[in-house]
């Protein structure tokens, strides 16, 4: 790969570092709501354990006999399924995330080994307890380009005036074309939990191309770059002005206290729910809460 690739590679590797911690913790705040108190957590865990009638249909192979009630997922590997519990929003009530991901058609001594990694596309579902007590899907705004791969989220970016909490996410897909060449596009995207609807907005877009050297060697060659914001000189830039602009320098910054997601796979739910949304949950930190870090 070259340099910028490696440079993204790193940046990357440091977020999901931060994203994965292992220990539950929680910065003081005058204005959200934390989950401190172990009896509080056990009791909401409760809940989304007991909401397994609902929280089921992200798996295909759990819906009932006849029924399809979300005939898109029929598109996605369940082997890439992942979930995380979490208090995105601050609000002390958790969340359940779902992540679904499509992935390339594998050729067996064909298909680069690092490309098998990429999804084509991705699919989410956020849950959240309501003040009723009660585990409800939570209704997504278009964004009109499709859904953030949710393991992509980075650290709590920032703290906004009206308390709203936004997460930074890049979101990688591949395309193969008809001749096996391969294409990729990132989405960076910023997604927030708002007044009970999930928000995501594409900030910028960034293209490119692979080549295949090898089986395991593959070349990252990105194209051109467009931030979406008001500055016309900001679309098809190069990829070197691209990674020079305050916009891609921001969308990577980590304030301190870092937040953390914990993401388990699909098995590990349909297992042991109890056991596995307790260890996910042991795994969020809130991070920043009032303004930057």
């Amino acid at each position: 790969m070259n340099f910028n690739s490696l440079k993204k590679t790193a940046l990357a590797a440091l977020a999901v570092l931060l994203l994965a911690g292992t220990a539950s913790a929680a910065a003081l705040s005058g204005t959200a709501t934390h989950i401190k108190h172990p009896a509080d957590a056990n009791a909401q865990l409760k809940i989304l354990a007991n909401a397994e009638p609902l929280w089921k249909d992200e798996f295909v192979a759990r819906w009932d006999a006849g029924q399809i009630p979300q005939p898109h997922l029929l598109n996605f590997d369940p082997a890439q399924t992942r979930f995380a519990v979490t208090d995105l929003d601050g609000n002390g009530r958790m969340e359940l995330l779902f992540r679904h991901a499509a992935m390339l058609p594998v050729a067996e001594g064909i298909t680069p080994y690092p490309l098998r990694y990429i999804p084509t596309a991705a699919e989410m579902a956020v849950y959240e307890i309501g003040t009723d007590g009660r585990l409800a899907r939570l209704p997504e705004t278009e964004n009109g380009y499709g859904a953030p791969d949710l393991t992509g989220l980075y650290a709590l970016h920032q703290v906004n005036a009206d308390n709203a909490r936004p997460y930074n996410i890049h979101t990688r897909t591949i395309r193969e074309d008809e001749h096996g060449h391969y294409s990729y596009t990132v989405a960076y995207q910023q997604i927030a939990i708002v007044n009970g609807i999930v928000t995501c907005r594409l900030l910028a877009e960034e293209n490119g191309y692979y080549n295949v050297y090898d089986i395991d060697r593959i070349e990252e060659v990105p194209l051109s770059a467009s931030i979406y914001d008001d500055n016309p000189a900001h679309r098809e830039i190069s990829p070197a002005d691209f990674a020079q602009t305050g916009f891609y320098q921001d969308f990577y910054r980590i304030y301190t206290p870092p937040s953390a997601v914990h993401w388990m796979s699909g098995d590990e739910l349909n297992r042991d729910p109890q056991k596995a949304l307790a260890a996910s949950w042991a795994g969020f930190v809130y991070g920043v809460m009032d303004g930057k870090g």
